[in-house]
């Protein structure tokens, strides 16, 4: 009830498509997949929603499902779906024997069985979620509604966009600057709002690292063992102190003790879908478990304050995360990051088009301005993409 009644709304309610009999939401610990799937619920009468992290639920999905439907059910919502055995065929059954039913259900970003399963790939669409914009997070902790951006509105129009936004905030005493702050160190998961204090949210973001190896991949990945989280751990942590990280592979494996090249880039693939971290490629044609990645991000900011992170870090990881939450972003040859045709360059205030002043389609994301000046746009409103 208490979901259900929650008065803001994260951006998939209204801007993704669940007419679909089958739709499947995967998305990282923390981000609000279930506060998500319970409005959605809330939304339809003769509606139920079940967490398969109940292991009696789990066991005899199938059998429920039946009897739901046998009463008049319509629109199911499962949350956690990871967690029971055999999903794939579970999903399989409700969709091809109950044509009237239209199930929306929940799954761990690693859940890539269901990517590869050929019968749910001709059946299900897949969204993936992600954590809070910076638009987000100022609509759920200051009530404030404002609009995403296009992207290439956003280029060319940024001067007037930043100047509105800011006089929307400043009718309510609030500054760009400090709200942009606030969000790299905290605003990425909705849950911190419930949270007493800073401190108690790092720890549950501590938590969640260790329940993502230890829970989700080993059961998406059966055949990993307590040895191998072991070393998904330290990968973690060693990614954590240096990103964005030039890998040296050699280092990592040494590190990490894998003797192969080929294990490690399964590894990182792995954290990569389960959410931990970003691995930013040279092209669309390199492939994340077969290639080496050109650097290695955190997934989003406020994962690098569980340390000391480096302030030209953070702004690299800000600009990949959201970014990279709704469009194909890779390492540049000119710049920091190519985003289609378009160049970037992420620095500081005074950062110069020196490096890359003859690079068409150039733009430099500068941190510490309100309001930019032709090619030259604030950080901060790349967080208003969604």
């Amino acid at each position: 009830m208490r979901l259900n009644n929650y008065k803001f709304k994260r951006y998939f309610i209204d801007s993704k498509d669940f007419s679909h009999r089958l739709t499947i939401i995967l998305g990282q610990r923390g981000i609000g997949k279930t506060t998500t799937l319970a409005q959605l619920a809330s939304k339809n009468k003769d509606s139920l929603y079940l967490s398969l992290d109940d292991i009696e639920i789990s066991n005899d999905i199938t059998s429920i499902i039946r009897e739901f439907v046998l009463n008049g059910g319509k629109y199911l919502y499962l949350d956690e779906i990871y967690k029971s055995k055999d999903i794939s065929a579970v999903l399989k059954f409700a969709y091809d024997n109950f044509k009237e039913l239209n199930i929306v259900a929940t799954g761990s970003s690693a859940l890539e069985v269901l990517k590869s399963s050929h019968d749910l790939s001709r059946r299900a669409i897949i969204y993936k979620m992600s954590g809070m914009s910076l638009r987000e997070y100022i609509g759920l902790k200051y009530n404030i509604d404002l609009d995403a951006l296009d992207f290439k509105n956003l280029l060319v129009n940024h001067e007037n966009i930043a100047v509105n936004i800011i006089s929307v905030l400043k009718q309510k005493d609030l500054v760009i600057i400090k709200l942009f702050r606030e969000y790299l160190k905290v605003g990425y998961y909705p849950y911190y709002n419930d949270m007493p204090n800073d401190t108690a949210f790092y720890q549950t973001l501590k938590q969640g690292i260790e329940a993502t190896i230890d829970s989700d991949l080993l059961s998406i990945y059966p055949n990993l063992n307590g040895n191998t989280a072991r070393k998904l751990k330290i990968l973690t942590h060693a990614i954590g102190v240096n990103v964005p990280y030039q890998p040296n592979y050699s280092r990592l494996k040494s590190l990490v003790d894998i003797r192969d090249d080929r294990t490690l880039k399964e590894y990182l693939a792995m954290l990569d879908s389960a959410g931990l971290i970003r691995l930013l490629m040279k092209n669309e044609l390199a492939i994340k478990n077969m290639d080496k990645a050109d650097k290695i991000y955190l997934e989003n900011t406020n994962l690098m304050y569980l340390n000391n992170p480096d302030t030209g870090n953070v702004r690299e990881t800000f600009f990949a995360n959201q970014l990279g939450n709704i469009t194909e972003i890779y390492s540049g040859k000119a710049g920091d990051f190519m985003v289609g045709e378009f160049t970037f360059e992420v620095g500081g205030a005074k950062k110069s088009f020196d490096q890359n002043k003859d690079v068409q389609n150039s733009y430099i994301a500068a941190d510490d301005i309100e309001v930019g000046v032709g090619k030259k746009i604030p950080l901060w409103l790349f967080g208003f993409l969604y």
